[in-house]
């Protein structure tokens, strides 16, 4: 328990970090401790012992050791990593660049997440007028709101986007029809905008109106959260689109032509025709499109009857689908490449990512006459 004059002493050098009142800059809120100074010495007086000061210590030091190891944890390290090889770190390639970028903004944002778990606490007043320190989720510290949301969003999802450029990449080398192509880039734009404004959303949440008279501000934070529900919607519907325009393109541009693989197993098809497999990922995206809009528009149901306490979010499903999307170009790339060592390309593969078009004689006798070819 702490003593009036340890009180005192804290209260000279801490009490500036806790916004008694709404007013205050950004940079104030940023770099507050809680809104209730009261509350902030309860929870000393009921924390403080030594062994907790270690763990607090021990939590420090290993979140940021965690946080060196997340571009190392990610699944896409190792892809990244075996990619490199097979092109013998060749990095002027587009692809590779492609999945370097991919990788490092993503990477870049895991490390932030990881690093927002440096801010376990914040002094607040709860609705009942209760004392609450524990963070529950990154909105309730604005410093950590700050970072793991309105910064460290933006590296997730351009991260997402320049993956999702691929499908594009390579159904653009194989169509002839101007009207499909323009559709392509259409229904791409707007599926990256309906990406990009998530994080642009979070901006206008400001750090400063996070709290309203000492108490978190929840119905301030679930107009947003309602909104936002409405862009996962919208980004689970654009995601449809995208992926359907790549299916049907590629089904009518590709599949129409390669007569002479008919007779061709399933598994043989995804060994040996690249664009084959950009249509198993589409159909991947497809399949999932239904429940994941459904989840979102429960959530906006919730959020707009006043029931957002009941959480019907399936973020680690939606990350499942979208990391077999991008797991897909490494193993699109690696089956390529597999294919021009053993001599059974299909294709002509010299064209990708340079915008050429490509005639359907190639398509048709590419398997009989296999040539030695750049992939990317």
């Amino acid at each position: 328990m702490l003593t009036d004059q340890e009180i005192k002493s804290l209260y000279d050098k801490e009490y500036k970090y806790f916004m008694e009142n709404d007013s205050g800059t950004l940079g104030q809120w940023l770099s507050s401790k809680g809104t209730s100074f009261d509350c902030y010495i309860q929870f000393i007086n009921e924390t403080d012992s030594s062994i907790q000061r270690i763990n607090d210590k021990i939590d420090f030091a290993r979140n940021i050791f965690y946080a060196f190891l997340k571009p190392f944890q990610s699944p896409y390290f190792y892809w990244t990593l075996l990619l490199l090889i097979m092109y013998k770190f060749n990095a002027r390639r587009p692809i590779i660049k492609l999945v370097l970028y991919h990788y490092t903004l993503r990477a870049i944002g895991d490390i932030i997440e990881q690093l927002g778990k440096l801010l376990p606490y914040y002094h607040a007043i709860s609705r009942d007028g209760s004392c609450v320190s524990v963070c529950i989720s990154a909105e309730h510290h604005p410093l950590k709101w700050f970072l793991t949301r309105q910064i460290n969003s933006f590296f997730w999802y351009i991260g997402e986007i320049i993956g999702d450029w691929y499908p594009l990449l390579r159904t653009k080398a194989v169509t002839k029809n101007k009207n499909n192509l323009k559709l392509l880039y259409i229904t791409c734009i707007i599926y990256n905008i309906s990406k990009l404004a998530v994080p642009i959303s979070q901006l206008y949440v400001s750090p400063s109106k996070l709290y309203m008279d000492k108490r978190f501000n929840n119905e301030f934070v679930t107009k947003y959260y309602n909104f936002y529900w409405v862009l996962q919607a919208i980004i689970a519907f654009t995601t449809f689109i995208y992926e359907w325009v790549i299916y049907k393109t590629l089904k009518k541009e590709l599949f129409n032509k390669t007569r002479k693989t008919e007779e061709y197993g399933l598994m043989k098809k995804f060994r040996l025709i690249s664009e084959f497999r950009i249509i198993i990922s589409a159909m991947i995206a497809l399949l999932s499109f239904p429940f994941l809009f459904v989840v979102s528009t429960i959530n906006i149901y919730f959020h707009n009857n006043g029931k957002e306490e009941i959480d019907c979010s399936v973020e680690e499903f939606r990350a499942v689908v979208t990391s077999v999307q991008y797991i897909f170009i490494f193993i699109d790339q690696i089956l390529l490449i597999s294919s021009k060592n053993n001599g059974n390309n299909l294709l002509d593969m010299d064209h990708y990512f340079r915008g050429d078009k490509t005639s359907g004689d190639n398509y048709n006798t590419g398997i009989l006459n296999s040539q030695d070819v750049n992939y990317i």
